[in-house]
């Protein structure tokens, strides 16, 4: 006789699983580029570079190919609109896939001996080790940027008050980052010093006032924060923060968080199980800036 898993227990856990994703959702996930169905070990990124534009082309003149303008020659009366280094260069950057798995049993006899609902709580530790492993691989994609590409700005010891966001948004500005979809990652300290900002949420009357009651910071000078636990250690206490735009940062998921149940005869226990994979990667790091704090 073959031994199944209840419809009810697959269906009951299936559905526990997703609340508990939902209430305990990655802090990350929706402030990057994500691409979903990938397959494969990796995954490019295509970058095209900045363009420029012929102004008042000779007629009957062919178009250039953009990678192909000598800025410094234009045809005729021509004037070229754009740096010598405005060729709409392709390149890419390649995210490599990661496995993630994990798991437990519920053994027979310890689901009978407890009235504890063993499959909630192993579907909320579940859900929220998921969610820490898929920002775990984004911070460390950030972590690897730095030296490595040329970012916006590159500092240690800050505090996060009013003139650090305001170097951020300017170092940003400079670089001609959209202004729309801008982040900032910070640690615990660092969102306790926005809090603590007299010229930013001191003011009982001011765009932030509501941080003074609640706590909670959802914009400030262009930025949406997004406090996390997980950030890398820096100098001394600091911990590795950073800003940065959407689409400067990539996420490409070959399989996204997928739930199992399924029982195991030679353990007389029932395996409760998840996986993802997915890989991250800093795309474009003139829209990237760390900092610690």
């Amino acid at each position: 006789m073959a031994i199944t898993v209840s419809n009810a227990f697959v269906t009951m856990f299936g559905d526990e699983i997703t609340h508990a994703s939902q209430t305990k959702a990655s802090k990350i996930q929706n402030a990057v580029r994500t691409v979903r169905g990938v397959i494969g070990s990796t995954y490019k990124f295509p970058v095209l570079g900045k363009s420029g534009v012929v102004k008042n082309k000779v007629s009957h003149q062919d178009i250039e190919a953009m990678s192909a303008i000598d800025a410094s020659d234009p045809a005729g009366s021509a004037t070229y609109v754009g740096a010598t280094t405005d060729t709409a260069s392709l390149s890419n950057v390649s995210a490599t896939i990661d496995t993630y798995s994990t798991g437990e049993y519920i053994d027979d006899f310890d689901s009978l001996k407890t009235n504890v609902d063993l499959r909630s709580a192993y579907a909320e530790s579940i859900a929220a080790a998921m969610n820490r492993a898929y920002d775990n691989a984004i911070i460390t994609a950030l972590d690897t940027s730095v030296g490595a590409l040329t970012l916006a700005s590159e500092t240690t010891g800050d505090t996060l008050n009013k003139a650090k966001l305001l170097a951020l948004g300017k170092a940003f500005n400079d670089n001609g980052v959209p202004e729309n979809d801008r982040f900032v990652l910070a640690s615990p300290e660092a969102y306790n010093d926005i809090l603590g900002a007299t010229d930013l949420v001191g003011n009982a009357d001011g765009p932030l006032s509501q941080s003074i009651v609640t706590g909670m910071i959802p914009n400030v000078l262009g930025f949406n924060i997004i406090m996390s636990t997980g950030l890398s250690d820096g100098a001394a206490s600091d911990k590795k923060c950073y800003a940065f735009h959407k689409d400067a940062v990539g996420m490409a998921v070959g399989k996204d968080i997928t739930t199992m149940v399924n029982y195991v005869p030679q353990k007389l226990a029932t395996l409760i199980a998840a996986e993802f994979s997915a890989g991250a990667i800093v795309i474009d790091g003139s829209a990237v800036a760390s900092f610690q704090a």
